[in-house]
């Protein structure tokens, strides 16, 4: 059986997707927020949003006192700023964000967007709080509505975060930007970079892990082509959500089929059964973890990547070792 994708948030846990440009959406400084997944959706697990606009101004810096904040640029050109360092991100670059970290972001190109889990969940009111519903496709020419000067005041106490209007903006740096911190400090990683390792025909990145995010959520970038595919599984305790970056894949869950093609997201909640299978030429897609665990399966399961792309001829699977990874990993194959 097929599923249409939700054009609304079901808000309560189930298996659903959504079309690239859905999700509940607010219009907030010209910027179009959208939450993909939230607190009602995930058990609390962890929010999804994305956020899309023009080149403009930089938002306020200012810290949260317990959310993680995760940028994965999607397009355009996004600069981050994250305690003393900056970056400008292109797609496929990542920032990472822990609580008390002061940081803020700027578009510099038009039609820029990232996207990213938040844990823990809720962060994703923020626009609704702040901004105004918005129906439309991409962004606005103009955002007729004014600056909600009132409503950012308020927000500091809503979302426990601080405002540092006091602080100058670090200036533009360079890094090398090429591995995982394993600790919970904010680092910026370049597209195809991080720890990487094949299974099943695919090439699973690591982007995040439990160790950068004090297990709370991590994040993986996978890469595959025709016939690839996930075996059937489930996580007894963990929300997993899937966003399509590039090609197509069909995600099975609950034994209802998903189309996904670029953009397009599917949230999975912990106590489904579910499967994938990629089905475009090239295809590309990010998976998140809440709480963190199971980005790990390809690193125990899987051979270490020479090279930063899937194998033409898949290797078949050690099955013990396999099953050894789901019995660490909150894994249970069907």
């Amino acid at each position: 059986m097929s599923a249409l994708p939700r054009r609304e948030l079901p808000g309560r846990p189930e298996p659903y997707s959504l079309a690239d440009g859905e999700g509940r959406s607010h219009l907030l400084l010209g910027q179009v927020g959208r939450a993909l997944a939230g607190e009602e959706e995930t058990a609390n697990a962890m929010s999804v949003m994305t956020a899309l606009g023009p080149a403009g101004t930089p938002i306020p810096l200012h810290y949260h006192d317990k959310e993680h904040d995760f940028f994965f640029c999607v397009r355009g050109r996004i600069q981050v700023w994250a305690g003393e360092q900056s970056r400008i991100l292109l797609p496929g670059d990542i920032a990472s964000v822990p609580p008390g970290v002061v940081h803020a972001y700027q578009f510099h190109a038009h039609y820029s967007q990232f996207m990213g889990p938040i844990t823990p969940a809720g962060w994703d009111r923020f626009f609704d709080f702040c901004g105004t519903p918005y129906g439309g496709p991409a962004y606005p020419k103009v955002d007729p509505s004014p600056p909600p000067i009132d409503r950012f005041a308020a927000a500091e106490g809503r979302f426990h975060m601080k405002y540092r209007f006091d602080l100058p903006y670090a200036e533009l740096g360079e890094g090398p930007d090429d591995g995982l911190p394993g600790d919970a400090s904010p680092y910026f990683l370049r597209a195809g970079e991080g720890p990487r390792h094949e299974l099943y025909g695919q090439v699973c990145f690591q982007i995040m892990t439990g160790a950068e995010t004090a297990d709370s959520v991590a994040m993986t970038i996978t890469e595959g082509a025709p016939p690839a595919s996930m075996p059937r599984h489930v996580h007894e305790s963990t929300h997993e959500a899937i966003y399509c970056l590039e090609g197509r894949m069909t995600v099975t869950a609950a034994g209802r089929e998903h189309q996904l093609g670029r953009g397009d997201f599917m949230s999975i909640p912990a106590g489904t059964e579910h499967a994938y299978t990629l089905d475009g030429f090239f295809t590309r897609f990010a998976s998140m973890y809440a709480p963190a665990g199971v980005e790990r399966l390809f690193e125990l399961a899987g051979a270490l990547a020479e090279q930063p792309i899937f194998a033409e001829q898949a290797a078949d699977p050690d099955p013990e070792r396999v099953a050894a990874a789901a019995t660490q990993l909150d894994i249970e194959l069907v």
